[in-house]
């Protein structure tokens, strides 16, 4: 998103875009955009800096981190920059959402709280029932039963 400085009036300026992730370089390997990313911003400027209130809205698929099953979520996150306009003639605000996008990412995603993870001796997601094993057969060294 590219902002000509001497477009911005005084009682600021809304705009919005859609971004594609792949644009942005947002893909992981167990997260996602599966839509574009739709930005909306509101700027304003007073003398030297610029106050921009942005809004990120799209559609992630993540990977579980228990039990490694793929889930959706609407991601929506609002984000407040600002800028120092001396000697700028333009503003490109590009980096700047990326990297606020990327530090809200889920540290650990679960695509449900008490989400049961995988089974430890055979794999066995949890969360589709018992697999019969027991938790504790598992030792620190190695697998008993």
């Amino acid at each position: 998103m590219k902002i000509k400085i001497n477009d911005i009036p005084k009682d600021g300026m809304e705009l919005s875009e859609s971004q594609d992730a792949g644009a942005l370089d947002l893909a992981r390997d167990d997260l996602r955009f599966v839509s574009p990313i739709s930005i909306s911003a509101f700027i304003t400027r007073d003398k030297d800096e610029a106050y921009v209130r942005l809004t990120a809205k799209g559609k992630l698929e993540i990977t579980c981190a228990r039990c490694l099953s793929p889930y959706s979520i609407d991601f929506k996150r609002d984000f407040d920059l600002s800028y120092d306009l001396k000697g700028k003639t333009s503003l490109d605000l590009t980096e700047d959402i990326r990297q606020e996008i990327i530090l809200e990412y889920p540290l650990k995603p679960l695509c449900r709280q008490d989400c049961k993870g995988l089974c430890q001796v055979c794999g066995k997601n949890l969360n589709e029932g018992s697999c019969g094993h027991k938790p504790d057969t598992l030792k620190w060294n190695g697998i008993e039963r």
